[in-house]
């Protein structure tokens, strides 16, 4: 069983980006996984066409392996993404995808299996023996709340039949309120993959990164203020009950975008660090991301803390008075190369 670090990453600009100013070394000890998302739209690129995300990963991954899924968020997709998404023959479309990276890019390539609740048994099987032709391993993802529907049991029946397979145990976003709620779902889920074969390779993947950090502070605190993630916790404790759980996340981003709307950000730096996050606001009229940036530096955590990679270097330099990025997607790329960073170090 290989022991690595899951980032869960949808293939956008700002998380490619943190993912390839990792460290030659840090970059060896995991094992991404992707959400496939369109490409950029150009006058040379109307349909946003994937293929191109492809080579993008490749040009980071190079002959590594990394997990393929797709997004199901409507923004980040296409008509390309969507023809995957059919399931009319055991999801042809989507096995003849991963066929062509294979033989056409030499992706080594962990396809995921598509499912819809109500898929058959026998159709899942087909789309896995598809896929075993051209991979030497599959992967199946499974959201803890669907722990009790019956897609569970054709799933796992799968996983029965086939040695080589991935299975990743998907809590997806987790806070406060919802925490033992999702723990108890990620036990009984985690039982049942057990119970079909304890040699699997299980993935445990969570978020505890809010789609808004205000909501999670005081009034008083919505400039300056830190909050706890999940992650961690979650993991100790289902590693009880399977020693040889591996660890995946979501690269500390909100599992979910939400459709994209024009909006006026106030400029934030976030800061990653034993379980929790920090973070600094400042209006781009009293300073901005130097001034974030500045203030983060200059708070005791960031010493105690520290790790050397580039978002800390770029935290480091913005607070002398250089931001090489000025967009919250820049911030993002900071953010989770430092996250993923320490999680690799791990």
């Amino acid at each position: 069983m290989s022991s690595k670090y899951y980032p869960l990453l949808k293939s956008t600009v700002s998380e490619l980006r943190a993912l390839k100013s990792l460290e030659e070394r840090d970059l060896s000890n995991i094992l991404p996984v992707f959400e496939l998302t369109k490409s950029r739209k150009s006058k040379n690129n109307l349909g946003s066409d994937v293929y191109k995300k492809i080579d993008e990963i490749l040009d980071i991954i190079t002959d590594g392996e990394f997990v393929l899924d797709l997004t199901n968020e409507e923004s980040l997709s296409n008509e390309q993404i969507e023809s995957f998404f059919d399931d009319n023959n055991a999801f042809y479309n989507w096995t003849d995808f991963i066929r062509r990276i294979v033989e056409e890019k030499e992706a080594n390539v962990i396809p995921m299996l598509l499912a819809y609740e109500d898929s058959s048994r026998r159709e899942l099987k087909k789309q896995a023996s598809r896929l075993f032709k051209f991979c030497d391993c599959i992967s199946i993802r499974i959201p803890v709340e669907l722990v009790s529907k019956p897609i569970v049991d054709e799933l796992l029946c799968v996983v029965e039949e086939y040695s080589e397979i991935k299975v990743f145990i998907d809590l997806g976003y987790v806070n406060e309120a919802n925490l033992s709620e999702k723990i108890t779902q990620a036990e009984k889920l985690l039982n049942l993959v057990l119970h079909v074969d304890d040699g699997l390779d299980v993935v445990m993947l969570v978020s505890s990164f809010p789609s808004s950090v205000v909501a999670l502070v005081p009034k008083d605190e919505k400039m300056s203020s830190k909050f706890p993630v999940y992650g961690q916790k979650i993991y100790n404790y289902l590693r009880k009950i399977d020693p040889e759980l591996q660890y995946g996340d979501y690269a500390c981003i909100h599992p979910y975008r939400g459709e994209p709307r024009p909006m006026i950000w106030i400029p934030r730096v976030d800061y990653p660090y034993d379980n929790h996050i920090l973070f600094e606001r400042s209006r781009r009229e009293d300073g901005g991301y130097e001034t974030c940036a500045a203030a983060v530096k200059n708070n005791p955590l960031y010493e105690k803390y520290y790790i050397d990679c580039w978002g800390t270097r770029e935290i480091d330099s913005a607070s002398k008075g250089t931001a090489n990025g000025k967009s919250p997607s820049y911030w993002i790329s900071v953010r989770s190369n430092i996250h993923m960073t320490r999680m690799s170090r791990k």
